[in-house]
């Protein structure tokens, strides 16, 4: 339990850091109005609150009134569609798409919350829902998302698929971990399924945030005449 602490506590402090370097990034170099540059700060603060709860739950200071894996979907359902929102504006994709993307989002975080909350072949219907959902996601960004951007200046183009391969790798590896784990073939037990949820949280996130603010110096604006309505 102490081990988790660290690791909560650890994911915290990286979500926060990148957070705050981000915000100041924005507000000296950026435009913190729009949503390329508000978006991402928003989405590691969601996941750092939900990373300290954890720790605290850890620890018992918030007791059990809430367990670590609901505060992990309840991070991943605000989280994660930030990450799909933000992919689809860069991307340039209208607004239904966009919608369709957020709502597959949703629907692969809230049916994969009923695996790991039910019980017998309900929670394989819920797992095989959820990994549906997912493909349905995948196929966006790797096809609808791809086609799109094409029009694109190549800085953004290569922006887009750096932040997007990460997401399709790291998203792909839970399903993976979560089926491995105690509720699926129990090869991987609970506090190895913790840490690795949190470094995959961490390299998911982090690394988005860093892919950004490296990349960010190649990319002059992200609301020019290629694409996309100005930035709300």
């Amino acid at each position: 339990m102490a081990q988790e602490i660290v690791w909560y506590g650890a994911g915290a402090g990286a979500f926060f850091m990148s957070a705050v370097v981000f915000v100041w990034f924005a507000a000296t170099r950026g435009n913190i109005r729009s949503s390329f540059y508000y978006l991402p700060p928003i989405h590691t603060s969601v996941a750092g609150a939900a990373y300290v709860a954890m720790a605290l739950t850890a620890g018992g200071q918030l007791g059990d009134t809430v367990s670590i894996t609901t505060l992990r979907f309840a991070d991943w359902i605000v989280s994660t569609p930030i990450i799909t929102y933000y992919l689809a504006r860069l991307a340039g994709v209208d607004t239904q798409t966009r919608r369709l993307a957020v709502a597959a989002n949703v629907v692969m975080i809230g049916v994969g919350y009923g695996f790991v909350s039910m019980s017998g072949s309900l929670r394989w219907i819920a797992f095989a829902v959820s990994t549906v959902a997912f493909i349905g996601l995948l196929y966006l960004y790797i096809k609808t998302f791809a086609r799109k951007i094409k029009a694109a200046t190549a800085s953004v183009r290569s922006l887009f698929q750096s932040l997007r391969d990460l997401t399709v790798v790291t998203w792909s590896l839970y399903p993976v971990v979560y089926f491995l784990g105690p509720l699926g073939a129990g090869i991987i037990q609970v506090p190895d399924l913790n840490f690795l949820v949190a470094v995959l949280d961490t390299i998911a996130k982090v690394g988005f945030m860093s892919v950004l603010l490296v990349r960010y110096n190649s990319v002059e604006t992200f609301v020019d005449s290629w694409s996309v309505a100005p930035a709300k």
